[in-house]
């Protein structure tokens, strides 16, 4: 004998209950919150995992700020030098200050005796050593710019011969 194919309409008249129709209607109102949910969620998920966590299309402005504070720690005259190349002059002038000697033939560091009256950010007694741009002075032609310490090797503050008359300084700006 053939089985009769079940018909949609007599699976809608079954007398097998649905297993939602036995939940009271709060728990059915729930479940149903719950599904819609669940059929947001599954919607947006993709799209929110999709979105980029940061999108950085050029160097903020605090950034570019920040850099250029950097590279221009101090700047005599025109000239602009970094955080690394005054602390470098420092260091070489506090070693040559302890040792007793100078860079090469030279006569720096020797005393700075702050005939300007430059208002330090230390005091004590004072040297001048020459700040370049590239590398640690070692002799020769010093230059128009220094770095001065005291003689415990604290940074006392940056001066020019650019822009002084005569043989005088005046300061650098960034200190």
């Amino acid at each position: 004998m053939l089985e009769q194919p079940v018909q949609p309409a007599q699976v809608l008249r079954s007398s097998t209950p649905s297993r939602f129709s036995a939940l009271p209607a709060s728990r059915t109102a729930i479940t149903t919150a719950a599904m819609k949910f669940l059929s947001i969620l599954a919607l947006i998920a993709p799209v929110a995992f999709a979105l980029p966590t940061s999108v950085v299309t050029e160097a903020p402005v605090e950034d570019a700020a920040l850099e250029t504070r950097q590279s221009c720690y101090v700047k005599c005259g025109s000239t602009c030098y970094t955080s690394a190349q005054v602390s470098s002059a420092r260091s070489a002038a506090y070693n040559y200050v302890k040792q007793g000697s100078t860079a090469g033939s030279s006569t720096y560091p020797h005393k700075y005796n702050n005939y300007e009256g430059f208002d330090f950010l230390v005091s004590g007694t004072y040297y001048e050593f020459p700040l370049k741009t590239s590398g640690v002075y070692t002799g020769g032609s010093p230059g128009a710019d220094r770095v001065v310490i005291n003689g415990s090797g604290a940074r006392a503050g940056e001066i020019t011969h650019t822009g002084a008359s005569g043989n005088n300084f005046v300061a650098c700006s960034g200190w």
